[in-house]
């Protein structure tokens, strides 16, 4: 499988490529920090050669998705799926937030899921299928609590996932979302399982875990779709 994996640069998304490559899969990495995406690319092109190419973009310029794209077909000949894993965070009171980070979380979450969903799709559709998963905040699927502004762009990718399944399963298009609670994004990709605990109880996940779950949706045969996977450590307190 040829997968584009956007946000890959570190955290979920470079776990999930290390693991694609791992499992046999090919890998498109695009993110923002090209000098991070081209270290990981020599590390998973180290045991066989061609298994990543890199292309450093923005997921919130659809020049940059298009290129993306563009890239991996010219590498690999064919895209089977998009894992996009690009994200930011604000973790503020509403009343405290400033436009500027209004406009940069927006931009990212909700503009980057959009643009680089439809910059694949023409070519899914084209090829007669193919996997869409993005992955989400829990937020985006209880909204009780703040932050607000997370709360709201999670939402908003929930939104694009739930219709967009709808409107594309006839061309053979398989749209999925993994909801996810706490994740460990600064440890390694498993951590010692006291890491991951407090008090005796599961707090976070780990990155290697989200990963797993990634694949695991991605390899589902064609006309199964995994329209959610809600993985959450079963003592997180929401």
């Amino acid at each position: 499988m040829n997968i584009l994996i956007t946000g890959s640069s570190s955290g979920i998304g470079q776990t999930i490529a290390r693991r694609a490559v791992a499992a046999g899969h090919r890998v498109v990495l695009m993110a923002r920090r090209a000098s991070l995406l081209q270290a990981l690319a020599e590390e998973l092109n180290r045991p066989l050669p061609g298994q990543a190419v890199v292309v450093p973009g923005d997921v919130g310029s659809s020049a940059d998705c298009e290129q993306a794209v563009k890239t991996g077909l010219e590498a690999f000949g064919d895209l089977d799926a998009l894992v996009n894993t690009a994200g930011t965070w604000v973790d503020l009171p509403f009343a405290e937030v400033s436009y500027e980070e209004i406009e940069r979380f927006v931009h990212t979450d909700v503009t980057g899921a959009l643009q680089i969903s439809r910059a694949l799709l023409p070519h899914l559709r084209a090829r007669g299928g193919g996997r869409l998963l993005h992955l989400n905040g829990l937020q985006g699927l209880l909204r009780q609590r703040p932050p607000v502004l997370y709360a709201a762009v999670e939402s908003a990718v929930r939104g694009l996932c739930e219709s967009l399944r709808w409107e594309v399963a006839g061309q053979g298009v398989h749209v999925g979302l993994i909801t996810l609670g706490a994740v460990a994004n600064t440890e390694p990709d498993d951590p010692a399982p006291d890491v991951l605990q407090h008090q005796g109880q599961r707090q976070r996940l780990s990155r290697g875990e989200v990963a797993e779950a990634a694949l695991f949706m991605l390899s589902r045969p064609p006309g199964v779709n995994v329209d959610e996977l809600v993985l959450t450590p079963l003592g997180q307190q929401l």
